[in-house]
């Protein structure tokens, strides 16, 4: 299949055809040049070449979500946008006390801790992260569904150390469990602001970075789960990504009667520039594979040079000087080009400068 050469590839091209003809060159018989090459000089490697399809992202955090005021009252403190809180800190205060705090674990709350609550996993749930937060010095809580003496002594330690009532009881709301440290987001209240049960105080989420796409439908096959992408982040570096999920079911653009029904894929980010971008909700661009090749041939686009009357050829540099091969390009990607001809691993060829 006939590719055509990119715009920057192009020009180097043409400035091939020039030295080529100054070589007295001709189609049918690229000869050796004793002279020195002209340009810089690269390897022939073998490599993996990735074609990919770059589509607009939107950079942000993992498992999104409210915090929502426990009870009624008046907001006397909210945490900053961007703040991270851990196992046991406050996440707000109401009338000016501490009114939640942050514990780890997969189960919301959806009832009152008491002495004499029915068992249930919840509890289990609690009593790890009484532990982990020291307050069971003597080891007498054992990790289950029931609730004894020791978790409520577990418990008022607790509440000791956060000035609250020592009543052994934490009301529904008073502990908001997520599966981490939680990074708090854009307000949803202000300081001072009496507010409602229930009420949204800030948008949460984890401290995970991730990358959401919402891609035509039409074109899904881009996206399989567990296949690596590059993300371009707002610094200007790149990032490693790999698809965590990709949705099943297409939705239409909010108020654009006429756009193509989109699926979200979600890209889970690794590595150290991912860490360094604490934007949220960012634009970002995401290459998608389209074609790849495996362990093929290349050398640098700007390697090619344009043969008289068509095609394209090396100039292949050695201890007698160099020579002209031909080669028949094949997939173009990350400025090399994959290369078949009269070549092999590790030969050097000249570039353009």
């Amino acid at each position: 299949m006939t590719r055509r050469l990119p715009i920057a590839g192009a020009a180097v091209a043409a400035a091939g055809v020039v030295a080529w003809l100054a070589l007295g060159g001709d189609d049918s018989a690229p000869p050796a040049s004793a002279a020195a090459p002209v340009g810089d000089r690269a390897t022939v490697e073998r490599r993996d070449l990735v074609d990919r399809d770059q589509l607009d992202g939107t950079l942000g955090y993992a498992d999104p979500g409210k915090l929502a005021a426990g009870a009624a009252g008046t907001v006397t403190r909210l945490r900053a946008p961007g703040a991270v809180a851990r196992r046991g800190e406050r996440l707000y205060d109401l009338d000016g006390a501490p009114a939640a705090f942050l514990m780890y674990g997969k189960l919301p709350a959806w009832r009152d801790f008491s002495p004499w609550m029915e068992d249930g996993e919840d509890i289990r749930q609690l009593e790890r992260n009484l532990i982990a937060l020291g307050h069971d010095p003597d080891r007498d809580v054992e990790v289950d569904d029931e609730w004894d003496w020791a978790t409520t002594a577990a418990v008022e330690r607790f509440q000791d150390e956060h000035g609250l009532a020592e009543d052994g009881t934490l009301a529904q709301g008073e502990l908001v469990f997520r599966r981490g440290p939680t990074r708090i987001g854009e307000p949803d209240a202000t300081v001072g602001q009496g507010i409602a049960a229930g009420q949204p105080l800030a948008a949460i989420s984890s401290t995970r970075r991730q990358v959401t796409v919402d891609l035509e439908a039409t074109r899904q096959e881009l996206a399989r789960a567990g296949d690596a992408v590059t993300v371009e982040l707002p610094t200007g570096r790149s990032a490693r990504g790999r698809i965590a999920d990709v949705g099943k079911v297409a939705e239409q653009p909010a108020g654009d009667e006429g756009g193509d029904a989109t699926i979200e894929v979600t890209i889970a980010l690794r590595g150290k520039a991912a860490r360094g971008a604490d934007l949220d909700q960012a634009p970002v661009d995401v290459g998608f594979a389209v074609e790849r090749r495996e362990a093929v041939l290349a050398v640098p686009v700007k390697a090619l040079l344009a043969r008289q009357g068509g095609g394209f050829a090396v100039e292949v540099a050695g201890a007698g000087g160099t020579r002209v091969v031909p080669v028949e390009p094949g997939l173009y990607a990350d400025d090399f080009v994959e290369v078949e001809g009269d070549l092999r691993e590790g030969q050097t060829v000249v570039t353009a400068r």
